[in-house]
């Protein structure tokens, strides 16, 4: 179940200042949808191993599009502060646990469960275009991290500053949101050590004992696809992360520099509400009056 929760988590990553919209970021939708369907993910243990595990596993896809809660592609969060250019919101993000006789380096050793993270994320619209549908956010996320096991437990802070741009394309007779995300990946002592720690009770002569500090984790780039229409919703996730150069490169538990991780999901809305509220979304740009073929039925 950890490993499901968390895949859905995983697909679940300077140009001029805009101070007024010119374009509609806001559509009509109904308040709440249930979606059902399916998906399956390829990732690799943790961050630096270079073993991977495979997941195929069916989705009850809830949407809710309140004033403060919302949940949708984006995940769960809490909206704080909500203007043109500035969002603070609350959000969450996860990782899957890991077995440890799946996992080479770390045979012998404890295994890891699922971890998830909640904080603050500050997101800034930095430039827009809304002949080609392009955005360009700022996002400024800082979170919490709880292993997930038989109790919940602190294991330290993570920081992931990004830059993402948007595009909207049209191909296949449907609208899509083509996201491409580059940043950086910071975390605390606590949280690179539940992961890259070695003690001195599980060192071996192939596996040296090591304490990871605090600072830099790596980078990352995400690439996404979107699709939504009235009956259905469609989306694939790649994700590329390096270590080269983080504070835990040099544990024997990190064998590769590099890792990917892809997968896709497809649903169908089964139910949805009979009140329609307006939601913003800065990643949607058309032209004022413009429905666009994301809201044909499919």
């Amino acid at each position: 179940m950890n490993h499901h929760l968390s895949a859905l988590c995983v697909i679940a990553c300077s140009v001029s200042m805009m101070t007024t919209i010119a374009f509609a970021d806001v559509e009509t939708l109904p308040l709440w949808e249930v979606a059902v369907g399916g998906g399956a993910l390829q990732v690799p243990e943790y961050r630096g191993s270079d073993d991977t595990r495979g997941l195929i596993f069916p989705i009850v896809y809830p949407v809710y599009r309140g004033e403060y809660l919302r949940v949708d592609d984006r995940g769960i969060r809490g909206v704080l502060y909500d203007t043109d250019r500035v969002e603070l919101d609350f959000s969450v993000d996860a990782n899957t646990s890991v077995d440890s006789d799946e996992a080479d380096a770390r045979t012998g050793m404890p295994d890891l469960d699922a971890t998830l993270q909640f904080g603050p994320a500050l997101q800034v619209r930095l430039w827009s275009d809304v002949p080609s549908e392009r955005v360009l956010l700022l996002n400024l996320p800082v979170r919490s991290v709880f292993a997930i096991g038989d109790s919940l437990d602190q294991v330290g802070w993570t920081a992931s500053p990004h830059f993402t741009l948007y595009q909207g394309l049209d191909f296949f007779s449907r609208h899509w949101r083509l996201g491409l995300s580059g940043g950086l990946e910071f975390g605390t002592e606590e949280f690179h050590d539940y992961y890259y720690e070695v003690p001195a009770e599980f060192a071996s002569d192939s596996r040296a004992t090591f304490d990871a500090g605090g600072g830099f984790s790596g980078a990352r780039f995400i690439g996404t696809l979107v699709s939504r229409s009235d009956k259905s919703w469609i989306s694939l996730f790649a994700r590329y992360d390096r270590v080269d150069g983080a504070v835990f490169e040099d544990s024997p538990l990190v064998e590769r520099k590099d890792g990917l991780t892809f997968g896709f999901i497809y649903t169908r809305i089964i139910a949805k509400s009979k009140k329609l509220v307006e939601s913003k979304d800065w990643r949607n740009l058309r032209p004022r009056g413009s429905t666009g073929p994301g809201r044909q039925s499919r």
